[in-house]
């Protein structure tokens, strides 16, 4: 997600869901539809961006929401609102209502998530909000996302990063084989979905809200298997993040122990110049030591959140 700080109205979150329709989102394509799906009073302050992956409103094909408990991934955004952040929140694409998902026929990469849907929430945000410091906001998958985009972009209009919950394949997965071949095995058995049913039924597996196209968990398998963050056209990733010059914040859950424990995270953030990593859980003043998914759904993350909000706010003016 994208967020826009100094708010100068009331604060509010407003809720957009970007189209995707064929393996491409065309930015043009994606800012019309944001243009229509915003009301034009939410729109002074503000944010744009991915919040999560999925969404509890009914679905165009009549199959139930996903029982992912969405009032308390909105709290999380709330805290941003209420701190006057106003915030864009949006599906990524193939999950909640940002179809057609991998079931209906969609198939798209890593690379488009990084090259397409980014680059259209960035331009649509500093469009709306030209006078306001931007920040993209990810957690797990739209976290490393955002990265990737602003590492191969140094003209992005993205000012800083909070990264929560951030992890993909980095130098540090080699120091932790065990882990490493763990992650490697879900990804080898996802990847046997692609040959059986076209897609990998995560849904059905119990491994996320909707499955994933082949072209998607291709790329991951392939990251797994070379160790290394890299583009379908072997651009480095990770060897791009010591010339990234935007301050970035890397809240890591203390109880995250597979998905991205701190020995990954702090790895992948470290050789970026301007990072600020905190772990979050009891050690922090947390009832609680979070798991990857707790980080953004569990209201007793909220003082996590409250720093999310206090580095958007301390953000320069662009």
């Amino acid at each position: 997600m994208l967020s826009i700080g100094h708010a100068a109205l009331r604060p509010r979150c407003s809720r957009a869901r970007p189209l995707h329709r064929g393996r491409r989102a065309q930015p043009r394509a994606l800012r019309r539809h944001l243009r229509r799906r915003l009301d034009p009073a939410r729109r002074a302050g503000g944010a744009a961006g991915p919040a999560r992956r999925g969404s509890r409103r009914p679905r165009h094909d009549g199959r139930p929401p996903h029982p992912r408990p969405a009032r308390a991934a909105a709290a999380w955004w709330s805290t941003l609102a209420a701190r006057g952040i106003a915030c864009v929140w949006l599906d990524l694409r193939g999950h909640g209502q940002s179809g057609p998902r991998a079931g209906d026929g969609g198939d798209w990469g890593y690379d488009d998530l990084v090259e397409y849907d980014v680059a259209a929430l960035a331009a649509f945000a500093r469009a709306r909000f030209p006078s306001l410091p931007l920040a993209a906001v990810g957690h797990s998958l739209f976290a490393h996302v955002a990265l990737a985009h602003v590492a191969r972009h140094p003209d992005s209009p993205i000012d800083g990063l909070a990264l929560l919950a951030c992890n993909v394949a980095n130098p540090e997965w080699a120091r932790r084989p065990l882990q490493r071949w763990a992650k490697r095995a879900l990804l080898e058995l996802a990847a046997l979905g692609i040959g059986l049913v076209g897609r990998v039924p995560a849904r059905r597996l119990g491994l996320g809200s909707d499955d994933e196209p082949a072209g998607y968990v291709r790329d991951f398998l392939t990251a797994a298997r070379r160790g290394r963050w890299l583009a379908r056209d072997g651009f480095d990733y990770y060897g791009a993040l010591p010339a990234m010059t935007r301050p970035v914040l890397a809240i890591i859950a203390a109880g995250d122990r597979l998905m991205a424990p701190e020995v990954d995270a702090r790895g992948l953030v470290a050789p970026l110049p301007r990072a600020e990593v905190r772990v979050v859980g009891r050690a922090s003043g947390l009832p609680f030591d979070p798991g990857h998914m707790g980080l953004v759904l569990d209201e007793r993350a909220r003082p996590a959140w409250a720093e999310v909000a206090d580095f958007i706010l301390a953000l320069p003016p662009p």
